[in-house]
């Protein structure tokens, strides 16, 4: 081609670019716009969408003892409010909350259970769902687990989302009972359990030294053992006569060393749980009367080691107690005819009433110290 014509070839070539240019950019634009509005996220939408995986966050290694959270936030693009139903956790270790924060800044907290919340979060407001984990009631310590909670809405776009924790707590010892339960504690007598504790992995260095505290109306002792080569450790707890009636909780504080059998190490602490009670009770501590003609059956225990009572009479007070009869007999009696347990039946008779009713059941001892101890009765409407 003639180098004469190369300018002028280029300025054809320009005259037919430039407006089918333009126009493709403006067609590329408009393309954007309504793009991006059409397929702009709606329902609830993580604060930090644009990170690899905004409904996972990585705890890392975690001591056992510890209560660890991490807080979500997502804001409600749906436009309008949705309705958080359920946040549900896959394990008892977990446990969710949730929160809104409106556009003003006031915050709303949720209901205290994770279960049929009905919590209306409004549009635009931004949504804090915390997780908390606690590190003493994971099941399997020093493995990695992975928790959930999945939370349920009325969103079109996101009816469900679920959030992922990752956690391993290290422990270093563990107890058996994981925890000093001393259930029910006879007033007068007071009541102690036992709890091994022992190295979490078999001949690991790590060492219990000694009973830092002790927490609530409680006394403790330790001793070290030698089992099969393996140390073990025994912790005694106790529960003094004369406590209290109620509900006691406390628990002991173990010092520790290091995993490698050298200095101080993070304290292991084992609960105590336990109630005071008379030192005589009666099970169940409700009787429930059945309807069905099915007699109902109850025990009468003597709590204190070694202690038996004799029972004089069973009786009723309060409603339909004319359609009820009470019976007792000791079991595994005495010469005396005194029993540690005492079985007692009270059976329903024809026609009770349609309507509800209740009343007490009040066994009479030859105790003087504790002459008699009741229990309530009732039973549904018919």
């Amino acid at each position: 081609m003639p180098t004469s014509l190369l300018p002028r070839l280029a300025r054809r070539l320009s005259r037919l670019t430039l407006p089918a240019g333009a126009a493709f950019l403006t067609l590329l634009a408009g393309c954007d716009g309504s793009a991006a509005s059409a397929t702009a996220p709606k329902g609830f939408v993580f604060v930090n969408a644009d990170a690899p995986r905004p409904y996972f966050h990585d705890f890392g290694d975690r001591l056992w003892g510890q209560t660890i959270e991490h807080t979500f936030q997502l804001v409600n693009r749906e436009g309008r409010a949705i309705v958080v139903q359920d946040l549900l956790p896959d394990c008892g270790c977990t446990i969710p909350r949730a929160a809104w924060v409106g556009t003003d800044g006031v915050r709303v907290e949720g209901p205290l259970l994770p279960q049929g919340m009905d919590m209306h979060v409004p549009d635009g407001a931004t949504l804090e769902v915390s997780i908390t984990i606690d590190t003493t009631r994971v099941e399997r310590p020093n493995q990695h687990k992975l928790a959930q909670v999945r939370l349920r809405c009325d969103s079109a776009e996101t009816p469900y989302l679920t959030f992922e924790l990752h956690v391993l707590v290290k422990r270093a010892f563990r107890a058996t009972p994981g925890e000093a339960i001393l259930s029910d504690i006879p007033h007068t007598a007071g009541k102690s359990v036992r709890v091994s504790v022992s190295t979490e992995i078999a001949g690991a260095p790590a060492r219990i030294r000694a009973i830092e505290a002790v927490d609530g109306p409680f006394t403790a002792s330790l001793t070290e053992n030698q089992v099969n080569g393996e140390t073990l450790w025994v912790l005694i707890v106790e529960a003094a006569p004369g406590l209290t009636h109620g509900a006691h909780t406390g628990k002991v504080r173990l010092g520790t060393t290091l995993d490698d059998g050298t200095g101080l190490g993070p304290a292991f602490e084992v609960m105590i749980r336990g109630q005071v009670v008379a030192d005589c009770i009666i099970e169940p501590r409700v009787l429930a009367i059945s309807r069905n003609g099915a007699p109902l059956l109850a025990t009468l225990v003597a709590l204190a080691p070694g202690a038996k009572v004799g029972v004089r009479n069973v009786r009723l007070e309060g409603g339909a107690t004319e359609f009820l009869r009470a019976t007792f007999s000791p079991i595994d009696p005495d010469d005396a005819g005194r029993a540690a347990r005492w079985r007692i039946e009270v059976k329903p008779l024809p026609d009770l009433p349609a309507q509800a009713f209740s009343g007490r059941l009040i066994a009479e001892l030859d105790d003087p110290l504790l002459p008699r101890i009741e229990v309530p009765y009732a039973a549904p409407p018919r």
